[in-house]
């Protein structure tokens, strides 16, 4: 498994080298734009907007577009950096806090060998107290708020999406005064008591990914 990111975990007095391994993997970047008179990969090319120019990596900066459109060119290099190569324990929070619309993407986090026993020490001590550690630390150059707990004998680091990145659901039916009937309530209880069973993420297999990977074989 590739490392995303190594470093040091800081916890309290405490200070372990680690590293972070993606805990997943998507079905994508296999189907391609492609031509259909001999098969070739359509590139996309990085033109200019305004002078319809060809650009190269020198040609191009970055900027940040104002609410009338207007664009305001920028040096991330000028921007404050965050401390770079430590995740930094911030606090303990009860599990049950974690939002899962704020969790963005999910990270193994392996400790070296001489970090194991503050490792276990860690993990040991969220599965007891069923809390999460609420971290910071730089990832790609951005600080960036994370989540750590215990799962599967692991650590699992989540990323999480700042508060003004979630949206705040404001739909006109929450204002409406809607009544149920007890006897509705019953009987869809009775329904969901019926089919609840244990959740097995194996008893749904990516149906369309399979189908797809029928359909390269017959055409092979």
């Amino acid at each position: 498994m590739r490392t995303v990111w190594r470093g040091a975990l800081r916890f309290g007095m405490t200070t372990m080298t680690v590293r972070l391994v993606s805990a997943s993997t998507e079905h994508r970047g296999k189907v391609h734009l492609v031509h259909r008179e001999d098969s070739g990969r359509v590139r996309h090319q990085q033109v200019c907007g305004e002078c319809s120019l060809r650009l190269t990596a020198d040609d191009i900066g970055r900027g940040y577009e104002l609410d009338d459109g207007r664009i305001v060119q920028i040096d991330p290099r000028d921007l404050p950096a965050p401390e770079d190569g430590v995740i930094d324990v911030q606090q303990f929070a009860p599990q049950t806090d974690l939002d899962p619309v704020a969790l963005h993407r999910s990270y193994y986090v392996e400790p070296d060998d001489l970090a194991v026993r503050s490792y276990v020490l860690l993990r040991e001590t969220l599965e007891r107290t069923k809390t999460a550690a609420i971290v910071k630390f730089a990832l790609r150059g951005k600080e960036t708020l994370a989540a750590l707990r215990p799962q599967h004998g692991v650590l699992v680091l989540h990323t999480l999406l700042w508060p003004d990145e979630v949206r705040e659901p404001h739909f006109a039916f929450l204002h409406r005064d809607t009544e149920v009937r007890t006897g509705e309530l019953a009987a869809a209880a009775a329904l969901v008591r019926a089919q609840t069973r244990p959740f097995r993420p194996h008893d749904y297999p990516n149906t369309h990914h399979e189908a797809l990977l029928q359909l390269v074989e017959a055409n092979v």
